[in-house]
């Protein structure tokens, strides 16, 4: 039996994809003792393929968060764990306070934070510039008192230089994300969380412009909404005229089911719109699995996607503000069954050789040895 790793969050579910499906899941079949701790429902108290899930309450306010913060901490503490694994940066102090103890840390930033504040919208607009300053040299000043740094791309290595950093990448888990199986669904296909950044309401715009010209186009939408009011004009929207054209399932999606549901599609699509966060080196995890099922790909032509659409022509790229140039590139695609087939055999062959969670498993238990291997 390997070390006991202590997985913490205070924001992701405890079955979070990455957390509890690709890391965890992969910590614990290569004889890591792994529990993960996180708000959530009661009900998940127990264990799943091999992780233990401890769920903490569910909070309801930003003082609940806060409240939190010490549970975890204690919480973790009684697990005498070797290796504490965070994965939000507001975790931070508890990890400097498990290092004033003795035990390995390691932070796993899965965005760049300074500039997801520049887009969020509770925070007022002129505070934004001097929030991120602050995210930005506190998030760097407590990292380099733990024991390493995992990352999502290579490009956030130089924030975290001055500890053991690795870059482990999104990509799908093959045997979860099939190349084959029956079709059938919806037409398009969108996966992930709703937002005005991510296109949320741009893909209403899309099927209204895609509707002149094959209205019998159906899109499923799958995942949560990221606030209330675009959720309310996401809903007043479709009501007003694309009724039987959209499906919204905002329910949590068990990751093991969700490649299934991509393949029963035959477009996916990736709205993204202009934003500081969509203008970093960060690509849409949804862009692989899409790719992993065989499915061709609509997606907005922002800086990181034109460089994996480089490594293979899986899709059309098309001006993100432009909903009729999203429309025309799916149109296209409806209209040319074999040519949409090609380019998402294409995309399959990618993420077979390359970007797939396997070898990114690799990546992450070698880590987790050098680690290990060094002292304090």
């Amino acid at each position: 039996m390997g070390s006991r790793v202590c997985v913490l969050t205070n924001v992701h579910h405890p079955l979070d994809q990455r957390l509890f499906y690709k890391e965890a899941l992969g910590l614990a079949r290569a004889g890591y003792a792994v529990r993960v701790m996180g708000p959530g429902p009661a009900e998940l108290e127990g264990c799943r393929e091999g992780v233990e899930i401890r769920p903490l309450p569910m909070p309801r306010s930003v003082w609940g968060r806060l409240a939190n913060l010490g549970r975890l901490l204690w919480v973790g503490w009684q697990e005498k764990a070797q290796v504490y694994h965070l994965h939000d940066p507001e975790l931070l102090p508890v990890g400097l306070a498990l290092r004033l103890v003795g035990k390995r840390v390691i932070y796993d930033v899965h965005e760049h934070f300074p500039q997801v504040v520049l887009v969020r919208a509770w925070v007022a607009g002129w505070l934004r510039g001097f929030l991120s300053r602050l995210v930005d040299v506190g998030e760097r000043w407590c990292s380099r008192r733990l024991n390493g740094i995992i990352g999502v791309v290579e490009e956030q290595r130089p924030r975290f230089c001055r500890r053991p950093f690795v870059a482990i990448k999104n990509y799908p888990r093959l045997e979860w994300f099939p190349a084959t199986g029956e079709q059938g669904g919806p037409e398009l296909i969108h996966v992930g969380s709703l937002s005005a950044e991510r296109g949320g309401l741009f893909l209403l715009e899309i099927m209204k412009a895609l509707r002149r010209t094959h209205p019998q186009a159906r899109l499923l939408a799958i995942g949560r909404f990221h606030n209330p009011q675009i959720e309310e004009r996401f809903r007043q929207q479709v009501g007003a005229g694309l009724q039987g054209q959209v499906e919204c399932r905002t329910a949590p999606m068990p990751y093991p089911r969700l490649g299934a549901l991509i393949r029963a599609s035959r477009i996916g699509l990736i709205p993204g719109q202009v934003s500081a966060q969509n203008l970093a080196p960060f690509v849409p995890t949804k862009l692989f699995e899409y790719l992993a099922c065989g499915l061709p790909v609509v997606a907005s032509d922002l800086p990181s996607i034109r460089g994996f659409y480089a490594t293979a022509d899986w899709g059309i790229l098309a001006e993100p503000a432009d909903p009729e140039a999203h429309a025309r590139a799916i149109a296209y695609l409806l209209d040319h069954p074999q040519e949409a087939r090609a380019k998402g055999m294409r995309g399959r062959a990618a993420v077979e050789a390359r970007f797939n969670w396997e070898q990114e498993e690799r990546k992450l238990l070698e880590f987790y040895a050098r680690v290990e291997r060094r002292e304090g």
